[in-house]
This record gives C-alpha cells, structure tokens and sequence, in this order.
C-alpha cells in the first residue's frame, strides 16, 4: 500500500491525470457551445484571456490592468450569457452517470403488447397524418410537466392513444406522458427549445420534443401533421423520416424492451473448454440493440457439438483465431471512433488545454523571503543530545517560484530533515546544501540558505536529581515576614546535556507573588526550568506551604518617673512587638512606677515598674529598663506619668 501512495503520488502521474480532466472539461464545453449563439460569446472571451495573458508576456501593465480588473465581472456576465447552456451541461452531466439505472432502479421496460400497440398508434397516427407528441419518461423524473396536463394514469393502449390525438378530442394538444406501463397524462406543454442550429420551418411540436429531451433524458416520438413523418428525439438530437421498425428498434434500446422472441443476447465466456469436452466456437447471431456487433461472439458449445468436440479431445483453434481477430477488430474501431470523432474540437481542446498548462505552470519567477522553516534531526544516538539545539532550530530561505505559488508559501510548506545517525559528543558542522534532505513543493527554487551551515553541540545525556525552591516575587506588607516554607516533594529528576545539567544546583517553582498574600497560605506550582535544553522528567507540580506571621522589632523609649519621695527621673524604656505597633508608641503611652518593697534601705532603693497602655498588653512588652532602682523615701509608692 504505501508504494502505491507513492506511485501515485508522483508529481508526472499528477500531472498526466491533471492534464486529463482539464481536457475532458474543456472538450465537453466545446461540444456544449458548438453552433450555438454562446459560441460567439465563448470567442469573444477567448480573445479578452489571450490579449491578457499577452500583456503579461509583453509587459503591458495598463492594458493587464484594465483586464484583470475587468475579469471581477466575467463570472456574472458568464452565469447571465450562458444560463440556458450551464443548465443544460449540469443536467448532460448528471445523465451521464447512468448510476442509478446500473443499478435497476427506476427501469423502464414495456411488455411486448405495450410495445406493438405504440407503434401500431404511431404508424396509424402517420398514415391519417394525425399530428401527436408521445414522450416517455425514463431516469429524470417529469412530474413537473406531467402536473400541467390532465392527469390519467390509464392503462397503455393502442385505442386510447388513437382517441386522445383525435383532433376533435379535448385532449389532443399537448404531449402525452408515458410513465412505465401506464400514460400519466395528457395534454402536457413542454418547455420549446431555444438551439439556433434548427430550421425555421421546425414546428412547435418538434421544438417541444427537443426542448423536454434537452431538460430531461425522456425519449420522444412525434408524428407530423403536416407530413405524416415520424420522427424521434433523444438527448436534444432529432432524426426525421423514420420507419416503423427503425422506430422500433430505437424505442426497443432507450426503453430495454422486454421481448419474448428473437435470439437473446448469448453470455461470454472466457474460460477455455475443460477436458470434459466442452470448446469455444462462434455463432453469428443479428443484434438490434447491443452496441457490440453479434458476430464471432463466442459461446460454449452445447450438445452435439460438444459431444463432437469432446470426440476430438482437441480445441477448435480456428475458432479461437477467428474470436481473437473479431474482437481486435471491434477494439481497432472503437480506438478509431473515439480519435476520429470530433477530431476538429479534440484538437482545439488539446491546444486550449496545453495553454492553460503553459499559464499556469510557466508564470514568471518572483523572489520570496520565508523565514521560520523549521529543520528536522533525525537518527541521533539515545544517550546524545543537541546541546544548542534551540539555536539551529529554523533557517531563513530565500525562494523563487511562480507567483501563485509563492504567495501560498508557508514555512511547513517546506522539510529540512538532517542525518545524525553514526554522530558522536563534540561540535559537528552540517552544511545545509549537502548534508540535508530538502522537500519543496514543486515550481519553487531554493537560491539561498540562511545560515548555509548549522553548528550541533552535541553532549552526553544526563539524569539529575536537584532540590526545588520557591520562587518569591513581590512584597508582603510592611508588618509581615515570611516564618518558614516547605516544598512538597522537596525534589525532582532532571534530563539534558551534561555540562547544562551539572551547572544547574537547584531548579524554581513557578512565580509566587507575595504581594497577594498577608496571612499564611498552601497552594500547588509548576516546577520551572528556564534553560530550554534541560528537560523536567521528575515532579513537575509541588505544593508550597509558607508560615507568614507579624515582623516582632524593639524600640528605645524615654519614660520620665516623676513619683512622690523621688526626684523627677528620665528612664530609658526598650519594648518589643508588632512593627506596625512599636513604630506609634511614645514615651508618655507608658506608666512608669516604683515598687512597694525596698531594694535596699540604707538608702532606700526601690525597683522601677514600667507598664504599657492596657489595650497593647497582648502584643507589646517591655523589655528593659534603665535606670531599673532609684531612691525613694517615702514608704508609700507613688506614680506619675
């Protein structure tokens, strides 16, 4: 399978089939236009695409302009000219197919009675020169005309035919609709056709049994009142002056009549007679409908001949002989047919098609600068690694190629691919030109690589197991310090070029901005590694705890002690708590007293008691106190502020 992916993918094979339906195309809009009024039309914007595509060539750019912005409007004027021809190829094109016909569905077969009583109808109508329009409907379904008559959906039959195209009957203008075995309606108008190429001295009769075999793949058989000809139309083509039994055998193929006499169409057979005594010989047999002539169509003998054959144990090689040439003749005529026939527009549509080839292929070169393709290493060792490899990842290209393709350039639109199979640690040079496969879509030349050449670092690769850390930005308030933290897990693996991985103490979390946090807090990060060629294999999602608590600082204060029995003393007070409470306290928030209980008594020295404001009792302590005894008389302590 993926050879033939390949065969079929090559660029000659593309083209070949290109090629081909592009002729096909151009060859079934010739045969459209043919002799019709949009042939005119069709040379006129011939003309206009040549004198554009001179004007390229010459480089004319006022005239190139004017077309080109000319051309907006040619897909209109196209649709507008062409309506009635467009419809027509749309609807040539679906009856081509014939799909659902290969598979028996919707069918038309008539009985063999049915069959012999139209055309006894006919050749009645003829002879009385009755004028009559009987079409039948086959794949394309009619209900649309069939709906603008009188319905009847009667039995088919010779006296119903004869009655409805009586002239004194109500129902004889008009067509009679045929849908299987059964007439649908009568009365039917049909759409005229509009082809320039018919006589003027065609009636409205003919040019409705064109106009419906034009909408429609209907056959249609019309009797003349004028003349009593009978004629038949099928796909937009009419032949007049037809006898009953050419009649019959027209009718007979586009309907698959089912027939009951006559010699049926013998089956092929390729297998060559068996010992069993069975041979191949030729029977020449007439065939109305088939389109392969009867004769020489071999068949396995049966009976006495078999019987003799089998006698002979032997082939009959004439016969054999005389198969081979039929059927190489009967191919050598259809090769001939299918080349000769049309030859005039075959060759207009080969010469078209070659132009438009040359158009779209040979445009001229324009420079194109692409930068960002990316280059592809393939084939390096297990243990080895591309140390800079973040460096030589893209090249610029400077291209040139024809205009419709390069603007469609894309970096991916190229594949650098580079072979490192059998490389070893150390610097290696590729050059770009030679060492590197480069696949480019076709018509684009490559004039320049940049750089022309690639220095690989390549290293031995390491695992390594490092500590993680938190990665703080930002500040907590003023008042608030960071206690403690923990990193779960504390570590992870790492994987990269050894001189990278060894150089690498401790890998960070993610950034965990304090300035959003005023109390303690656990959240998860993502491990971060800034160097792009170290590789996280390990943990690569810790959690973070981290203990925030109030900043404690100590702050120097003058307290005076101004007791009874003391003289007016300046106490020098240290206290300790939250920075944001120490930083508003003063001197006079303090109350400084002297104990009840003597120190000493010779002189009577007592202990100084310095107290805080009660609401700051929980968070602010003294710490020290100096002078912390001082001399007092009385025996009663006093206090003041």
């Amino acid at each position: 399978m993926p050879t033939l992916m390949h065969w079929l993918g090559q660029s000659w094979f593309v083209a070949a089939v290109d090629l081909l339906l592009v002729f096909l195309v151009v060859y079934e809009a010739l045969k459209l236009l043919k002799g019709t009024r949009a042939a005119q039309v069709a040379v006129g914007i011939a003309i206009v695409a040549f004198l554009y595509q001179a004007s390229h060539w010459l480089r004319l750019p006022t005239l190139e302009f004017v077309i080109r912005h000319s051309l907006l409007y040619v897909g209109f004027a196209v649709v507008v000219l062409f309506q009635n021809e467009i419809r027509l190829a749309f609807a040539n094109f679906g009856k081509n197919i014939r799909l659902l016909s290969r598979l028996g569905w919707r069918t038309q077969k008539l009985s063999v009675v049915q069959y012999e009583d139209v055309l006894l109808a006919v050749a009645t109508l003829a002879a009385n020169k009755t004028g009559a329009l009987i079409v039948f409907e086959r794949q394309d379904n009619l209900d649309e005309y069939i709906s603008r008559g009188v319905r009847l959906d009667a039995v088919l039959g010779y006296d119903l035919l004869i009655n409805i195209f009586n002239p004194e009957a109500p129902l004889h203008d008009g067509a009679v609709i045929i849908r299987q075995d059964r007439i649908a309606a009568a009365s039917c108008f049909l759409p005229l056709t509009l082809n320039p190429r018919l006589s003027k001295d065609t009636g409205t009769r003919h040019r409705s049994a064109i106009g419906i075999t034009e909408e429609s793949d209907a056959f249609v058989i019309v009797v003349s009142e004028e003349t009593g000809m009978v004629s038949c139309v099928e796909g937009g083509n009419i032949k007049r002056g037809l006898e009953i039994q050419a009649v019959r055998e027209l009718l007979s193929k586009a309907l698959k009549a089912t027939k009951t006499q006559g010699v049926t169409a013998v089956r092929r057979r390729r297998r060559l007679a068996e010992p069993s005594g069975m041979d191949f010989v030729t029977l020449d047999t007439p065939s109305e409908t088939s389109e392969t002539p009867a004769t020489g169509t071999p068949v396995v003998a049966n009976g006495r001949q078999a019987s003799r054959i089998g006698e002979r144990g032997a082939l009959n090689l004439a016969a054999v002989w005389q198969q081979g040439r039929h059927w190489s003749g009967w191919l050598g005529r259809k090769l001939r047919t299918l080349v000769v026939e049309n030859f005039t527009l075959k060759l207009i549509a080969a010469v078209m098609t070659s132009a438009l080839w040359l158009s779209a292929t040979k445009q001229d070169a324009i420079p194109f600068v692409l930068r960002g393709v990316p280059v592809n290493y393939q084939g390096l060792r297990e243990d080895l690694v591309i140390a800079n490899g973040h460096e030589v990842q893209e090249v610029t290209l400077r291209v040139r190629g024809p205009r419709d393709v390069v603007e469609r350039l894309r970096p991916e639109s190229f594949v650098i691919t580079v072979s490192l199979a059998g490389k070893n640690p150390g610097d290696r040079v590729i050059l770009l030109r030679e060492d590197a496969r480069i696949e480019k879509p076709t018509g684009v030349e490559i004039l320049e690589i940049e750089p022309p050449r690639l220095t690989l670092n390549l290293e031995r690769q390491v695992y390594r197991q490092v500590d993680i850390k938190p990665n703080f930005r930002g500040a907590l308030p003023v008042d608030r310090e960071i206690a403690e933290y923990q990193v779960v897990p504390a570590t992870t693996m790492l994987r990269g070029p050894e001189a990278q991985v060894y150089a690498l103490p401790s890998v960070g979390t993610e950034t965990i901005w304090l300035n959003v946090h005023d109390r303690s807090f656990t959240e998860r990060y993502k491990v971060d590694v800034k160097d792009p060629r170290i590789e996280i294999v390990g943990a690569q999602e810790v959690e973070v705890k981290v203990t925030i608590r109030p900043i404690i600082v100590r702050r120097r204060l003058d307290v005076v002690l101004d007791t009874p029995g003391t003289p007016p003393t300046r106490l020098e007070v240290t206290v300790e708590g939250p920075k944001s409470v120490v930083e508003k306290l003063r001197g006079r928030d303090f109350q400084a007293t002297v104990a009840t209980a003597l120190v000493s008594e010779r002189p009577p020295r007592r202990k100084v008691v310095v107290t805080p404001p009660p609401d700051l009792a929980e968070q602010v302590q003294v710490v020290s106190v100096s002078p912390d005894e001082v001399v007092n008389r009385r025996s009663e302590q006093g206090s003041t502020r």
